[in-house]
């Protein structure tokens, strides 16, 4: 994840823009009406926070009106004991 930015004068498709880059190309995604959290591993709770480390930098909570949630994770590298990370706090 590169950039988030939302503008909280802009009501709409507008009002929130997610932008990821990675070295096969750049994805934007316009979110409006939409809640974001953003959250680093050492913000997790105590249980998985040293899962939460080792294997993320970042997470992203996006809140959908119609009260769904979806988490994006910027991964580290994988060692060979990583497992699949979930940890956040909201």
């Amino acid at each position: 994840m590169s950039k988030v930015s939302v503008n909280p004068d802009t009501k709409g498709k507008k009002a929130g823009m997610v932008v990821f880059e990675t070295p096969g190309g750049t994805l934007s995604l316009s979110i409006g009406g939409c809640s974001f959290v953003y959250e680093e591993p050492r913000e997790a709770k105590p249980v998985v926070r040293e899962e939460a480390e080792s294997t993320t930098v970042s997470a992203l909570s996006v809140f959908f009106p119609s009260n769904e949630v979806f988490v994006f994770y910027e991964l580290r590298e994988p060692s060979q004991k990583a497992g699949v990370p979930g940890w956040s706090t909201i």
